[in-house]
């Protein structure tokens, strides 16, 4: 029962929930997003010469951490959004629109759930004691963190959405309208969600402990996602996880522009294993925070 109203949540891809049309759409999704950024640096390289491209392609690799450097690199998901939007409308001959579920709800249900999940975090950082201290940011004075913050909210949003309407919008829509009495909508979507996260090159060791929690952060995406038949709930829970994670306290590295305090610690720093299982704690207690506010 308690995801009695999925079936309104799905009902838009029953009519296109053929295997190998969901597989082709995930493919294309990924080969449009890839052509489309492709198209836009080759157009860009154009206007403003090779010189002026080169010190932008060295200014935004993913291996610096200047804040333009995180903007830059979270505002290419917007590539993967227009991707998926022309997927959606091409090959299931529907809407974008209905990878979202009810308007009123996704808006309502999304601010709910960044406040009251952001509300806990910012507890869990007063009360918890750290076995390492944070530093500031050297690049990032405050009044510069918070002049950027109205864009850095904007491609937070943005990289945020597109995961959650590729993976618990179209991924998850279509599995369970396949199989809507297999869990394989929540499985399968989760995994690769994992698998998407998984980076040994950064992370050496640790790899398989980011990309676990990426997988026990999507399922607890996909349970919001059933339980409300919305994006809204797994959207909010996941923009204040990544507020938190990109623009408070981050791990020094690729990617750690835009965040007020860095963690002095690599990816691949080998007390990062010790560190998980807080980490998984506070995932639960994140998502039970979430149930709590929309009372689900």
């Amino acid at each position: 029962m308690r995801y009695e109203s999925h079936k309104f949540y799905f009902a838009p891809a029953r009519g296109t929930a053929e295997l190998w049309r969901t597989a082709a759409g995930m493919v294309l999704i990924f080969v449009a997003g890839m052509a489309l950024y492709q198209l836009t640096f080759a157009l860009l390289s154009n206007l403003i010469g090779p010189d002026a491209t080169q010190a932008l392609v060295d200014n935004t690799t993913r291996a610096k951490d200047s804040p333009f450097a995180t903007l830059y690199i979270l505002s290419t998901f917007g590539f993967f959004a227009i991707g998926l939007a022309m997927v959606t409308n091409s090959l299931h001959h529907r809407s974008p629109w209905t990878l979202f579920g009810p308007g009123a709800a996704v808006v309502s249900d999304a601010l709910r759930v960044t406040l009251a999940v952001g509300a806990l975090f910012i507890l869990l950082a007063l009360i918890l004691p750290r076995d390492v201290e944070m530093i500031r940011n050297a690049e990032l004075t405050r009044r510069g963190w918070i002049a950027l913050l109205p864009i850095s909210l904007a491609v937070i949003l943005l990289q945020a959405g597109t995961e959650e309407l590729i993976f618990r919008g179209y991924l998850q829509q279509q599995l369970a309208a396949r199989f809507p009495h297999l869990p394989l909508w929540l499985i399968l979507p989760s995994v690769l969600f994992g698998l998407a996260h998984l980076s040994p090159a950064a992370a050496g060791a640790n790899a398989p402990f980011f990309a676990l929690w990426a997988t026990a952060f999507a399922v607890a995406a996909a349970d919001l996602t059933a339980r409300t038949a919305s994006i809204g709930a797994a959207l909010g829970f996941h923009v204040a996880n990544n507020i938190a994670a990109i623009l408070f306290t981050s791990l020094a590295g690729p990617g750690s522009g835009l965040a007020l305090y860095h963690l002095p610690l690599g990816m691949d720093d080998p007390r990062i294993a010790g560190m998980m299982l807080p980490e998984f704690a506070t995932l639960f207690v994140g998502w039970l925070a979430a149930r709590l506010a929309l009372k689900v």
